[in-house]
């Protein structure tokens, strides 16, 4: 698990289910004294009983409702920026939104007509500034996006309240939604900025050692580093692990320490360094997120650096059963202290308090490790695993490939059945083995195949656990880093919208498109283990495509109008190619 380090996988178990209380216990409802992961008992002494937690689709209305909602395009803007935008959706939903009735009536030429075209202004709440007005919106659009100006604005630390109001032409059905816009001061202490793009779900980032100001989209590609197990050893280690291609690093602080966390004074050397090549930092705090002191502390100690990317809090706060209430804390306290990078947090359980949880985060991570692993029977805690009791290493697992694309698909069901802005999730990869409930690392094969499942599926940042690894898979990552962090492959991955495509002619092969103007990039994971040299594969597009241009793993499809095909898959095959289309 991504909380597993410098200790087995039961010995943290313990130690964090000591710190369970029996007040949080009585709290979630259950024994006191039981230690649980995800809310379940796990242990063989100990009975299974309802862990609670679990987030129900709701009842959906028998008719079509109209969710009005509004987001920045950007979470923050700067002050010497002039303008923002808005992105708003208007869609027909059975889950969420206000009633809907599919007429309007002109007053004018006394027709009605169907209800089609949404009028809306946008205001700041506390001022009645417009910050749009007199503009409209289809019906049943998403993604709607008005520029808009900042010059009547104020940068401050506060959030503006911001009101968008819609309705008919007739002025009978009337719509609401809020939001918030951070208009922030410069930083004066030559510390980095970090958006998050509430469109495509990409950081964007300042290329500060050629002094740009152009913000600029990012792929985070990267493993969990052991401080104290690799890094610590030399501050050389830093330029071995980004000449392999990885463009940020996260380290893993050391919990044998007081603090458990950094010596600081010894880690400021290896900041300056990464300060100097643009390696840029995910920062940990997993042992100390809910210790408010040491976390005012570390964010005051590292906020300011040129590369420092984002902050990493709860690390399987679910699994740990932390209280529920713990990343929102902390997450209020790093925001007020630095509201100029983005906040992370790693979910282990399929569904566990996921709002709670989350609600401390600007980005979801899962680290399901489904390789090797027996999902049905523990041999370390000699029970079963169902949905109520036991833990096998990877919770409400089946064992296969499918955990992973599942598991994204999943979380963004989530945050739709809250009526929440998606937030951006990342990818944790296993790349560890040979302990506890996991009998081998995958193979660099597999390896690839969940890292592209990740992305197949949304990923917009990938983490894989651990560093250091096989060299089977070092090799590997390293190859498909220099090809994800590509400027060319970051444009599709963070600057456009996922789309999956139909396959025909073999069972478990996932493809999912990327389209940016008359280019497209394709994907194609084959989650077979047994090659199939005489399948006749066939990809569905949505449009015509010319050719297949750039080709930068793997390969052998050809064009045909608007499908693609090729005879015959090698086991756990993975393609990624450019078509240029018509």
């Amino acid at each position: 698990m991504a909380g597993i380090a410098f200790a087995s996988f039961a010995a943290v178990l313990f130690r964090v289910a000591l710190a369970i209380s029996d007040e949080l216990a009585a709290e979630l409802g259950y024994p006191a004294g039981v230690d649980v992961w995800c809310g379940k008992a796990y242990r063989s002494t100990n009975a299974s009983f309802e862990p609670g937690g679990w987030l129900e689709a709701p009842k959906l209305s028998p008719v079509p409702l109209l969710d009005l909602s509004i987001r920045p395009r950007t979470n923050l803007y700067l002050a010497n920026e002039t303008y923002g935008s808005f992105i708003v959706d208007a869609p027909l939903s059975y889950m969420n939104g206000a009633s809907f009735v599919n007429s309007t009536f002109n007053k004018q030429d006394n027709i009605t007509s169907p209800f089609t075209e949404l009028f809306i202004d946008i205001e700041v709440v506390e001022s009645g500034i417009d910050l749009l007005s007199s503009r409209n919106v289809t019906i049943n659009t998403t993604s709607n996006e008005f520029k808009f100006s900042l010059s009547r604005l104020s940068p401050r630390f506060e959030p503006y309240e911001v009101v968008i109001t819609g309705a008919a032409i007739d002025g009978a059905q009337f719509y609401t939604a809020t939001t918030q816009l951070y208009y922030l001061p410069a930083r004066t202490d030559g510390g980095s900025v970090t958006k998050v793009d509430n469109l495509y779900g990409g950081l964007l980032v300042q290329d500060y050692l050629n002094n740009s100001t152009a913000w600029t989209p990012i792929f985070p590609y990267t493993f969990y580093v052991s401080w104290d197990g690799w890094l610590e050893l030399s501050v050389d280690n830093l330029k071995v692990f980004k000449d392999q291609g990885y463009n940020i690093i996260h380290i893993v602080p050391n919990l044998a320490l007081p603090n458990e966390a950094f010596d600081f004074d010894e880690l400021d050397r290896f900041l300056d360094v990464m300060d100097e090549m643009e390696l840029w930092l995910m920062f940990d705090m997993r042992w100390t997120y809910t210790n408010l002191t040491s976390v005012e502390y570390q964010v005051k100690r590292v906020n300011a650096r040129k590369s420092m990317l984002l902050w990493y809090t709860g690390d399987e706060p679910d699994g740990h059963v932390d209280p529920l209430n713990a990343t929102k804390i902390t997450y209020d306290l790093i925001k007020s202290i630095d509201p100029w990078h983005p906040v992370s947090l790693c979910l282990n359980c399929l569904n566990y308090y996921f709002e709670e949880y989350t609600s401390g985060g600007d980005i979801i991570m899962s680290d399901l490790y489904p390789i090797a692993v027996n999902t049905s029977w523990s041999n370390q805690y000699n029970t079963e695993c169902n949905t109520t009791y036991g833990c096998c290493g990877c919770d409400d697992c089946n064992g296969n490939f499918e955990d992973v694309s599942s598991r994204l698909d999943i979380y963004t069901e989530y945050q739709n059945i809250l009526n929440l802005p998606q937030k951006p999730q990342w990818g944790v990869p296993q790349a560890f083995g040979n302990e506890t409930f996991w009998s081998r690392y995958p193979s660099p094969e597999e390896e690839l195949v969940m890292n592209m499942l990740f992305i197949n599926h949304g990923a917009k940042g990938i983490a894989m656990w651990d560093w250091p690894t096989e060299p089977g898979i070092a090799n590997i990552t390293s190859a498909l880093s220099k090809v994800l962090t590509s400027s060319t492959i970051t444009s599709f991955l963070v600057g456009s919208f996922v789309t999956a495509l139909d396959v025909s002619g073999l069972d478990r092969v996932d493809v999912t498109s990327w389209t940016v103007g008359k280019n497209m990039l394709v994907s194609v994971v084959n989650k077979n283990y047994i090659q199939s040299p005489n399948a006749n594969v066939t990809i569905a597009l949505p449009a015509i495509a010319a050719r297949v241009g750039q080709v930068v793993w793997g390969g052998g499809w050809t064009v045909n109008g608007d499908g693609l095909g090729k005879v015959g898959l090698e086991a756990l095959e993975v393609d990624i190619f450019i078509l240029e289309m018509l």
